[in-house]
């Protein structure tokens, strides 16, 4: 295996996660709402550690091609951190989960929007199909968040089929990225 396939797999499996517990979530919602929680804080976790590494790599890249700072990183570096943090707790104390369900995981989907939201404009190119996607992907993810939030939803079961649907956003931007990039890295090189 060469060094940058290894580079890309954190990304992969975090959104292919991400995505396969999205189907749970909307396919047994009854029996997700019994372990949301510890689900949630392994998605949690899973994304964060997965983020910590693209940073590391992000940083080193920027060293390399001597583009000095990587432009605000740090703040995803934070972020990692903070969402890993919280998904610990979330698998120590599944129950708390319920109890504020619909702010944790609308603030969550509407961070992580946020967070791919910058970095899509960052790297945006208005040429490019694939930005477009991926920018419209993070955006609809803040969307998701702020409904979230707003709780327009009554009962848990619809606020965790909503979460599948959101999970399952999340996993598929990510794997878009990851594939956009490597793709781009690839054509660069050709």
């Amino acid at each position: 295996m060469n060094s940058r396939t290894t580079r890309r797999i954190p990304s992969y499996i975090g959104g292919i996660f991400a995505i396969l517990a999205g189907v749970f979530f909307i396919l047994y919602p009854e029996m997700a709402s019994g372990v949301i929680g510890i689900l949630f804080g392994v998605v949690l976790f899973v994304a964060g550690i997965s983020e910590i590494i693209g940073y590391i790599i992000s940083i080193n890249q920027f060293k390399q091609e001597n583009y000095g700072k990587a432009a605000g990183a740090e703040i995803v570096l934070v972020y990692s951190i903070v969402i890993m943090a919280i998904g610990i707790v979330f698998i120590l104390k599944p129950n708390m989960v319920l109890q504020f369900l619909s702010a944790f995981v609308g603030l969550f989907f509407m961070i992580d929007g946020i967070v791919k939201t910058r970095r899509e404009v960052f790297m945006f190119n208005s040429k490019d199909i694939n930005s477009w996607v991926l920018l419209i992907l993070a955006l609809a993810l803040i969307v998701c968040g702020i409904a979230l939030i707003c709780n327009a939803f009554k009962g848990t079961v619809n606020v965790i089929v909503f979460t599948g649907a959101a999970l399952i956003l999340s996993g598929v931007e990510t794997c878009l990225l990851s594939f956009v990039r490597k793709f781009e890295k690839t054509t660069r090189k050709d």
